[in-house]
């Protein structure tokens, strides 16, 4: 393949992409088993940590006895609250609470005087083994007085016997997003509907949970093997906490299965493995079990929307007030995803006329943890359900109501109400492709019911976008000089004498496959082959600083340092070449390991770096190049949070379903989406990541929610309880790629991790209620479970008809 293209500023051609179709180059260990785990990983002389977590959703904490734990043979050490904070300082924030309005508080790693939440961390026991520190962690007795819980948010919000100075006790932040006069709009308007949607609470649910190893060398130097994203981010968070300086700590992470934004910053159990390492002596490893990791959540919203719009389905104005439960304090970046949430809208949508009202309150639930889609897919939800409220109120087709309203492409870039920019797309071309790809036009009025089998048919269309690519620096990177400044990813690339590449990079890999795109795009720079390139990740003494992997910025942020490092590298092996051959620089290209001149071989590259380490005067074949979209690059620290997203990717999902009027089961029978993230690198490896976010989706619409007693105790601790879609339940899922590059990246790539999740929940709702009919009450509640829908047809007015 001839690459010399590739070595100049522009992003990769087309062909190159279609070339590009390489499967995981290490996929084979994953389906053997021979992958490594975090579990996989334990020393000789191992200790095991268990956690005594409160048996309470509110109360005074007055003591903890862990007497009966330590007298059971096998128990090293306990430790509570009291002890622990000693030890450690209060968990940090990763980023400034204070940039989007909201309060920071004081959390520690185990409770100390007030039990906040039912589950969290009072005491942890560490034992020889896995089973006998869950043994005495069960023995460790909790006293306590019990307080009134805070447990749903309708309660706080209709308590008439909080004073409007209490209630604010409760409020974590308040963001409120305006353009135009909407009173005004709503007033004047020919037509106004309203909408109240209740969206639950669900789990990551990843294949491996959290999981952590904890050792201390004889130098006083901290090793941590974790199951993380963010390696840099946790190296600074145990710094910070066990008063160290940050070059003493090395986080190392082994193949992660799977995270989804679950496994960040903000544990306690993070900490606590290191303070026990140190206190024993030993090794110290945690494993969280599957009822401990479906304790956190995240997506729990309730929206009181409403819409106002003309007679040809125009969009005049647009209302929502948002009460967003994130549960107890905490350091994870989880509840930020309700201010993300309320930024998101209008979406795509020309709406003359916004207000966003989004109260984020704090409750006696467990703290949300990060979820994949980050709060954007909720919005998604609610406004995609209004478009098709329109629709159906003038009856029109929901797609030309929606085409009557996105933003033309002469209109971008553009900001919402929020700041976000909507860098780029053709949503007016992405809505047609879609709607053909699933033969729309035939299907739309094709809604049937089977008298015999009581089944009736819908279809469901949704429009999304997803601002991406976010990142705030930590530790040395935030200063007090620059608080908010965005953060880059790096990447250090060498050549040895053999031609081979090694690149090192701040990008971590949470199981989608960025590092063989990120090997991809050095070999295409380079002129070589993809198995001359090997990939390191996830070591903070082996790789450069970053971000690690979050808001989808693997290959749109870390595959441009990448391939700024390969250029620097490129270039000085093309002088070299230039000076052995006499040729000019311009005259060499390097096309699949080897150099030629005017399309002629002369040498391989392996040649050529064997001849430079064996001279004097050998060039370094070693390059450090960090990288930051072009709209953040240089951005002023006054600038606000609101900025940070440098790229939106765009989709539309059409889903049909199959609702049974007899049992209330929904059948999804066809899923197809057209998705626009950029320029794709690697077709097979973005389509994986949608198969995978559009699944996620369908859960959330149909079957995932953590449900909990009245009095906080869970009732989702396996997947007996939590009901994750089954490869049965899903069809056959069609993906098409189309490619709007956008300005703000070197290579034109937009992010892919996190569209699909969204546009899919919203485009399953709509075909449901599409199926169930106008005389159908519209739902209320996602997931759409089957007692939801008996619900909702029990309080039908009239028969389902086709």
């Amino acid at each position: 393949m001839n690459t010399a293209g590739v070595v100049s500023d522009s992003a990769p051609t087309r062909t190159e992409i279609e070339r590009a179709r390489w499967p995981k180059y290490d996929a084979f260990a994953f389906i053997s088993g021979g992958a490594t785990y975090l579990d996989d990983i334990e020393p000789a002389g191992t200790l095991h940590m268990a956690v005594v977590r409160s048996p309470v959703a509110h109360g005074k904490l007055l003591g903890v006895d862990v007497s009966q734990a330590l007298a059971m043979d096998g128990v090293v050490t306990a430790i509570d609250g009291q002890e622990a904070t000693q030890h450690l300082a209060p968990m940090p924030y990763i980023q400034n609470p204070e940039d989007i309005g909201a309060q920071a508080f004081n959390v520690p790693a185990l409770a100390v005087d007030e039990l906040r939440w039912l589950g969290e961390p009072v005491a942890v026991v560490v034992a020889e083994s896995a089973p006998t520190a869950r043994a005495a962690a069960a023995v460790v007795h909790v006293r306590y007085e019990e307080l009134r819980p805070i447990l749903d948010v309708d309660e706080l919000t209709a308590d008439p016997s909080l004073a409007e100075e209490q209630f604010a006790d409760f409020v974590l932040a308040a963001n409120d997003f305006t353009r135009g006069d909407t009173n005004s709009a709503f007033t004047s308007a020919p037509h106004s509907l309203e909408s109240t949607l209740r969206i639950g609470r669900s789990s990551t649910a990843p294949m491996e949970p959290r999981g952590y190893l904890a050792s201390w060398d004889a130098d006083a130097r901290l090793t941590v093997h974790a199951s993380h994203q963010q390696p840099f981010q946790l190296r600074w968070e145990l710094a910070t906490m066990l008063r160290i300086p940050e070059d003493s700590v090395r986080v190392v992470v082994p193949q992660v299965g799977g995270s989804f934004g679950l496994k960040m910053t903000g544990f306690a159990e993070e900490p606590l493995v290191c303070l026990l390492s140190k206190l024993t002596g030993r090794p110290v490893k945690f494993v969280e079990s599957r009822a401990e990791c479906f304790l956190g959540g995240g997506r729990e919203q309730v929206h009181r929307a409403a819409v106002a719009f003309d007679d040809q389905g125009r969009l005049l104005a647009l209302r929502d007030h948002i009460t967003i439960p994130v549960g107890a304090a905490s350091t994870s970046p989880g509840w930020r995803m309700a201010y993300v949430t309320a930024a998101t809208f209008p979406s795509a949508y020309d709406i003359p006329a916004v207000e966003i009202r989004s109260r984020v309150l704090l409750t006696n639930q467990p703290p949300w943890h990060s979820c994949r889609g980050y709060g954007k897919d909720t919005a998604i939800v609610v406004i995609e359900r209004l478009v098709d409220m329109v629709a159906s109120h003038l009856g029109l087709d929901p797609a030309e109501v929606r085409r009557r309203n996105l933003l033309p492409s002469h209109r971008l870039p553009h900001r919402l109400p929020s700041g976000y920019l909507i860098d780029s797309g053709d949503f007016e071309t992405i809505l047609d492709r879609a709607l053909a790809l699933a033969d729309y036009e035939p299907a739309k009025s094709a809604r049937t019911k089977d008298p015999e089998a009581d089944m009736a048919e819908g279809i469901g269309i949704a429009f999304e976008i997803t601002p991406e690519g976010g990142g705030h620096p930590s530790g040395p990177l935030r200063t007090a000089a620059r608080p908010t400044a965005p953060a880059p990813e790096t990447a250090t690339i060498s050549m040895n004498a053999e031609g081979r590449i090694e690149v090192r990079t701040s990008v971590t890999n949470p199981g989608g496959g960025n590092d063989t795109s990120l090997a991809t795009l050095a070999a295409e720079a380079l002129g070589t082959t993809r198995a001359m390139v090997t990939v390191v990740q996830g070591d903070t003494d082996r790789v450069p600083h970053g971000t690690g992997h979050a808001s989808s910025r693997a290959i749109a942020v870390g595959g441009a340092a990448v391939v700024l490092a390969a250029r620097d590298i490129a270039s000085r092996l093309r002088a070299s070449a230039a000076d052995l051959t006499g040729a000019r620089p311009d005259e060499i290209t390097f096309v699949d390991g080897r150099i030629e001149i005017n399309q002629r071989p002369v040498m391989t590259i392996a040649d050529l770096c064997a001849d430079l380490y064996t001279t004097a005067q050998a060039p370094d074949l070693v390059a450090t190049r960090s990288y930051v979209p072009v709209n953040q690059q240089g951005r002023n620290d006054s600038e606000p949070y609101r900025y940070t997203y440098p790229y939106v990717s765009s989709g539309v999902y059409v889903a049909r379903v199959l609702v049974d009027l007899a049992t209330g089961k929904t059948t999804i029978t066809s899923l197809v989406a057209v998705h626009d993230c950029g320029r794709v690198i690697n077709p097979t490896l973005v389509e994986g990541q949608m198969h995978g976010a559009m699944a996620t989706g369908a859960g959330q619409a149909l079957f995932e929610e953590i449900l909990s007693a009245d009095d906080g105790s869970p009732l989702t601790h396996t997947f007996k309880h939590y009901m994750l879609p089954r490869a049965n339940d899903l069809p056959n899922m069609v993906v098409e790629h189309m490619e709007t590059p956008s300005p703000n990246t070197l290579l034109g790539a937009k992010g892919a991790g996190e569209a699909g999740v969204g546009g899919t929940m919203a485009a399953v709702l709509n075909a449901v209620t599409n199926a169930l009919g106008p005389n159908c009450p519209p739902p209320t509640a996602l997931p759409l479970t089957p007692p939801r829908i008996l619900d909702l047809l029990a309080h039908s007015h009239g028969r389902i008809e086709p």
